[in-house]
């Protein structure tokens, strides 16, 4: 999740008590077995552990002895393997990736661990310290196991990509004039030859954040598409010479914009489009209380001739960050945190769509790039930020951060869910990880 700033008055939440009696009775527990779900092929989940879900609205990080972010590798929808891997939620759920062979996988340190001890911060973004690493993990059928640790990357890395053309890692850093990091990536998975590259981000001068958030890889290997400041799209394309290595990077024509504050983007699997989630809220704390839901995008990248342009947007669930498309591009999975980052705390303690998540099921057409909703389904759970489908697109997993109350609120969940003829069912399945789990990224299996 990216920054949410609070200060509540009294005066505001005292207003605003009135909003509230609209309540949200529904219940804190999902309901869910703790079993193995039904998702074919493996999977990692990645998990910060070093705070609570909701210290995005009181900053309290609830700290507890024992945890520590981890990368877990599922299989047959249950957990086979972990292994601590520094992260850190403060981002779009955009830090961990795998390589094309599924033997190793990427995950950058956005922001760093504070000191044991420190139970509340003034604000969770900014003083969490800032980070700059690279992590390679081995990844087998039964373990994982580092590989690599790669200091000094880069500031405050955003994104991770490892394109299936071309053996590159590309990553988004906050770096001005060095907003992409690459490395080239070796047959043993082991990283070398850090490249930088400016991309001269169209920021403007009203722009709140004057950063790159997101880079994502097309399929052909060098077109990529950056979130420029959470506000406008830019594409690239990156020139290699005869090695394969990073040479320069071109502009592709102009920045689009649209939406109200972009979050993560995935390309088609035919590249003709980008999809993308806009989570419709900023860093206010009327906002984050009253927003309506946030949007799912479909665009037509720019080419040297043609510009880009919205062909699409359909009304998905509130702060909608994680998205993901099936293998074979006619399904899109969003999910939506709702207003579950708010604490237990009167008024908000009954605020309308605190206790439950919601997951939307779209329709794409890999052609035009229209989108269209199928369905819509809840579940209970914290701060559930990315989803993905499985090898058949039947079935979803989502990363849940922890349940509201008891002994849950110190573990984090993988839930379950299948799709029934464009109807999604609660599988009433779910797997206990770490706490904290944000990111997730299926295994490609090859023969």
């Amino acid at each position: 999740m990216s920054m949410l700033r609070w200060g509540l008055s009294g005066g505001l939440v005292i207003g605003l008590a009135a909003c509230a009696s609209l309540g949200d009775f529904s219940s804190d527990d999902p309901g869910f077995a703790e079993t193995p779900g039904t998702f074919e092929g493996r999977f990692l989940a990645l998990s910060d552990a070093s705070m609570a879900g909701t210290a995005y609205a009181d900053n309290r990080l609830e700290p507890f002895p024992g945890m520590q972010d981890e990368l877990t590798l599922f299989e047959a929808g249950q957990p086979k393997a972990a292994v601590a891997a520094p992260n850190s939620v403060i981002s779009w759920p955009q830090i961990l990736d795998i390589s094309p062979d599924g033997r190793f996988a990427y995950v950058v340190e956005t922001r760093g661990d504070l000191d044991p001890g420190i139970e509340q911060v003034e604000n969770v973004y900014y003083d969490m310290p800032a980070a700059s690493r690279l992590f390679v993990f081995a990844v087998d059928e039964t373990e994982l196991v580092q590989h690599q640790m790669v200091e000094a990357i880069g500031s405050v890395p955003q994104s991770v990509e490892a394109p299936e053309a071309f053996p590159l890692l590309y990553i988004a850093t906050e770096d001005t004039g060095a907003e992409l990091v690459t490395f080239s990536v070796l047959p043993d998975g082991t990283v070398e030859d850090r490249r930088v590259f400016d991309l001269e981000a169209p920021y403007l001068p009203e722009d709140a954040e004057k950063r790159v958030r997101t880079i994502v890889v097309a399929p052909d290997g060098v077109t990529f598409a950056a979130n420029i400041g959470n506000k406008r799209v830019q594409f690239y394309r990156m020139i290699l010479d005869l090695d394969q290595r990073p040479q320069e990077v071109e502009k592709i024509g102009d920045p689009i914009e649209f939406g109200v504050r972009l979050s993560t983007m995935k390309w088609t699997p035919n590249g003709k489009h980008l999809i993308v989630t806009d989570v419709n809220a900023y860093d206010s704390s009327i906002a984050m209380l009253t927003q309506r839901g946030g949007q799912v995008f479909s665009i037509a990248p720019a080419s040297d001739t043609t510009p880009a342009r919205v062909i699409d947007q359909v009304r998905v669930g509130r702060f909608a960050e994680g998205v993901e498309l099936s293998d074979d591009g006619t399904l899109i999975a969003s999910i939506a945190m709702e207003r579950t980052y708010l604490p237990q705390l009167p008024p908000l303690a009954f605020w309308p769509h605190r206790r439950q998540y919601s997951l939307m099921l779209l329709s794409l057409d890999p052609e035009t790039g229209a989108i269209e909703k199928l369905d819509e389904i809840r579940a209970s759970g914290v701060l559930p930020e990315d989803v993905i489908f499985d090898e058949t697109g039947t079935n979803l997993a989502v990363a849940t951060f922890h349940r509201r109350k008891g002994p849950d609120r110190l573990r984090g969940f993988i839930d379950f869910f299948s799709i029934e003829d464009g109807q999604l069912i609660a599988q009433n399945k779910t797997q206990a990880v770490m706490r904290g789990p944000h990111d997730l990224v299926r295994i490609p299996e090859n023969d």
